[in-house]
């Protein structure tokens, strides 16, 4: 008779509990939820299991974990409680796994997916030909390439008893453990009618199985290997269970990651969905994804540095170094103590055991005993997945490699122990000393493992320099500079480019058509620091808004600055499609404004929804509709972000969040790539920056950014938000050097920004329209001598742009160049000392008023004005009444030099 969940009572619950307090019980923890029984805590998918016991005598519970087996419990009244605590490790493992296929994809280990959705349901152990169809199925490297060579050893010389014992791993009708027992101790009777020596593994393992069970039936099982499960034993702190009952743990452990942490998280499952080919397995379980992050983030160990490892090739006579080549694998050796993975290996201490049992150093050698033990034991379990292995002779590094799978032992070889690599180099032009006459050493030295790294960056030690490589842009940029040098004018072309927008080669008409289009999306936005700008103007603020109607009351909000906003809407997931969406139906309703449209929540809660003057919408709930607020588009955007905007009116957010989907096609996760967002601050060194960014300042740092390891949040003070920058929001700022030196910034301001100079470039007038000599007049050489001269008198920051001198086509258009920007600046520079600037100019741009004899001073006191009567005054010429000869005429004598 079929069990029926519903019959197990509450009665039968508490005598569960009551069993496993009296039998003291080693229970396999929950992931995230426990169940309160007569005030203790318990995980509930093992109180069920013993309530069953006491319902019929069987302990297995047919449920998933999290809220599949939560829903009975709650059901007859039991407390559930999250035991999840504020730095949650699996829910950290999702976040680098989202970050890491967002940015990589999912290309390394799409081939799961494929095969399963190829091969899925099979061995089918009903074909007439079974050794045909252990042959013809593709496993990769889900089982070890050894067990995959026994496989067809048994199947060519075993067809029919092999075929038995699948029969018994796929019968459904017995416990999984049982068939886990069975089919290995049988497998290794078959395998030892063929092959007698016990030191040769048949590779019929956990992960071997675990494999041919996922490709029979993928719905109810995924792949398993025991170094991330031991890796996931670690981070929940429970204990690993013992060979053959690994694999059965590690299915408990995977079912409630994927009920509490994986089902839920609809935008991992988006992203996902969006990833896997169309001949791929779909899934829906999530079993092979729930995998997927496991190995992907514990066994690759994303974000976690990886370790470096010098690995011996020769024994006293023999080297291994081609074998290790070209079985793409580093191994030693020690046959003599056997497979490490068929013993109990806690410690160094255990490996020692073995090679004093194997004879291996007399008393006289105890250290050289003691420190093997180590080298092999490092081999065996702290070498990882992902860390990199020079494979030496010596100094000399034959090959650079990266490890790519578990411990393996190859009985019948000299040197068994192996660590499967991928062999990234073997042309090496650096020694490395570290560790030299060990077997296994970790390499600490900095300048070994910089040169390593160099090569890993270009593993073939090739260079194509005829190609050039820019770096991605700096997060946050400063372009500083004389004024004229072009700053605002790169400024668009870099925010262009940071958005995805190509303007090599564009002409500036369109690159300016571009820019706007972006501004009117809001993607890219420019704003300006005055002395006036405040946090309150770039962060958040307290403003009065407009009333609705003439005669109510000014009210006032918290209004978010220029910057929130911006951060707002790039963290935004497909903010593109949001506007989109809500702009058509804000269209909609602009029709009739005074129409309340009705909507429903999630429950079937009817509720209204109108315009207001602001183009956000007003909510109405009951029968009559009464106004009861209002769903900013603003605060629609932070809800989507995570942030409780809407508390108790969630039904009412979702509602609307539904509507925008099913009528104007608005896609939550429309893309796996986030857009980048850029911010624009002209003139950025006029503001206080302390004042202005306030508590931000840190935020804005890379390694800061949300997403990241190091991320930070702040509570904002006046909306009490917690609040983080997004990665893909790029500020540029730019930074006129003659009002204010990169030197006497804010020295917070200097630390977190990447400053990228932009000089005077006389080279590049003759690139614009205009002309490059005018009426005898070389502009390119009037620029530089201005500048030299400049430089000596003030500093280098107070030369003059060249774009000043672009696209002049006669001697009327210099002439407005003088008139309106080059001598307004050089007299703010010399601050009316006009000796200075005749220094700079020549006296071609000077009136001469001679000094006379005629007293023009006031009496006073005894001091003697007689001298000053004959002093010398010059004023500057006013240059747009010049005529153009003179004009000419005064710009070639500024070339003229003393002596």
């Amino acid at each position: 008779m079929k069990f029926n969940p519903n019959s197990i009572t509450k009665e039968h619950v508490h005598k569960g509990v009551k069993a496993i307090e009296k039998e003291n019980q080693d229970l396999i923890p929950s992931t995230r939820w426990n169940v309160i029984v007569d005030g203790k805590p318990y995980p509930p998918k093992e109180v069920m299991r013993y309530a069953r016991y006491e319902f019929d005598g069987s302990y297995d519970w047919p449920r998933g974990g999290g809220w599949p087996t939560n829903d009975f419990l709650e059901k007859m009244g039991f407390q559930l409680i999250d035991k999840s605590s504020p730095y949650d490790p699996l829910t950290e493992l999702i976040k680098t796994y989202k970050k890491h296929i967002k940015e990589n994809g999912i290309n390394d280990e799409i081939y799961k997916w494929r095969l399963l959705g190829k091969y899925g349901g099979r061995p089918n152990t009903e074909v007439k030909d079974f050794k045909h169809e252990i042959y013809s199925i593709e496993f990769a490297n889900l089982i070890y390439y050894k067990g995959i060579d026994v496989m067809r050893h048994i199947v060519n010389e075993r067809e029919e008893r092999y075929r038995e014992q699948f029969k018994i791993l796929f019968d459904e009708d017995l416990a999984l453990q049982e068939r886990l027992e069975t089919f290995t101790n049988n497998t290794l009777k078959i395998y030892r009618e063929l092959i007698t020596e016990e030191r040769f593994s048949h590779h019929h393992d956990e992960r071997t199985m675990s494999t041919l069970l996922t490709f029979h039936n993928p719905t109810k099982y995924t792949f398993y290997k025991n170094s991330f499960y031991q890796k996931l034993c670690k981070l929940l702190k429970v204990k690993a269970r013992p060979k053959l009952k690994k694999y059965t743990h590690y299915l408990e452990l995977v079912d409630g990651f994927i009920e509490d942490y994986v089902r839920p998280d609809n935008e991992l499952i988006a992203l996902i969905e969006q990833l896997l080919p169309e001949d791929g397995f779909k899934d829906e379980n999530h079993l092979i994804l729930a995998q997927d992050i496991l190995y992907t983030t514990l066994d690759k160990e994303l974000g976690i540095t990886r370790a470096y490892w010098r690995i011996g090739t020769k024994d006293d006579t023999t080297s291994y170094w081609s074998q290790m080549h070209k079985q793409n694998q580093v191994s030693i050796g020690w046959a003599e103590i056997g497979d490490l993975d068929e013993k109990d290996i806690k410690s160094k201490k255990d490996i020692l055991q073995l090679l004093n049992d194997e004879g291996f150093y007399n008393e006289n050698k105890k250290n050289v005993a003691s420190r093997k033990a180590g080298e092999i034991y490092n081999f065996y379990e702290n070498i990882n997945i992902g860390d990199v292995v020079l494979a030496q002779d010596g100094f000399d590094i034959l090959g650079i490699g990266l490890v790519d799978d578990d411990y393996n032992y190859n009985g019948g070889e000299d040197f068994p122990h192996t660590r499967s690599v991928r062999w990234k180099t073997t042309n090496v032009n650096f020694k490395n000393e570290q560790g030299n006459l060990t077997t296994v050493y970790k390499i600490t030295d900095l300048n070994t493992i910089h040169n390593v790294e160099r090569i890993l960056a270009n593993p073939t030690n090739e260079t194509d320099n005829s190609k050039s490589h820019e770096s991605e842009s700096a997060l946050n940029t400063i372009m500083y500079g004389p004024p004229g040098t072009g700053k605002t004018y790169n400024t668009i072309n870099n925010a262009l480019e940071i958005c995805g927008v190509k303007t090599e080669g564009l002409p500036r008409k369109e690159v300016k058509k571009l820019y706007k289009e972006l501004v009117e999306t809001g993607q890219i936005v420019f704003t300006t620091f005055h002395q006036s700008t405040a946090y309150e103007d770039f962060i958040e603020g307290i403003k009065p808004l407009e009333p609705e109607k003439e005669g109510d009351h000014i009210i006032y909000k918290v209004v978010d600055g220029t910057f929130k906003t911006l951060a707002v809407k790039a963290n935004t997931p497909s903010q593109r499609s949001f506007d989109d969406s809500y702009n058509k139906f804000i269209e909609s309703l602009s029709s009739d404004p005074e129409a309340i449209l009705e909507l429903k929540t999630p429950t079937g809660k009817t509720f209204g929804i109108s315009l207001n003057k602001n183009e956000n919408l007003n909510l109405h709930t009951g029968k009559t509709q009464i106004k009861q607020g209002t769903l900013t588009k603003e605060n629609l955007l932070k809800e989507l972000n995570g942030e409780k905007k809407f508390i108790g009116w969630e039904g009412y957010f979702k509602g609307v969040l539904g509507h925008l989907e099913s009528k104007y096609g608005y896609k939550r996760n429309i893309s796996i790539d986030r857009k980048n967002y850029v911010l624009i601050i002209d003139e950025i060194n006029r503001g206080n920056i302390s004042a202005i960014f306030g508590e931000l300042i840190t935020l804005i740092e890379e390694d800061k950014r949300l997403g990241k390891d190091e991320a930070l949040t702040a509570t904002l003070p006046y909306s009490k938000d917690s609040f983080g920058v997004p990665p893909n929001l790029y500020i540029i700022g730019t930074m006129n050097t003659a009002d204010r030196s990169v030197e006497a910034l804010d020295t917070a301001l200097r630390r977190r920004f990447s400053f990228v100079e932009m000089p005077p470039e006389p080279e590049k007038i003759k690139e614009g329209k205009g002309l490059e000599v005018i009426d005898g007049v070389n502009l390119p050489n009037l620029l530089s001598t201005i500048n030299n001269r400049i430089e000596k008198l003030l500093d280098k920051d107070h030369m003059i742009g060249h774009s000043y001198f672009m696209g002049l086509n006669k001697a009327a258009d210099l002439k407005q160049v003088f008139h309106n920007k080059v001598l307004p600046l050089l007299q703010e520079y010399f601050f009316g000392d006009y000796g200075k600037l005749g220094l700079v100019l020549g006296d071609g741009f000077f009136e001469l008023t001679e000094g006379n004899d005629k007293d023009i001073f006031a009496p006073f006191n005894d001091y003697d004005s007689s001298g000053l009567m004959h002093r010398n005054v010059y004023h500057l010429k006013n240059v747009s009444k010049m005529d153009d000869l003179d004009f000419i005429k005064a710009v070639k004598n500024v070339f003229k030099q003393n002596g």
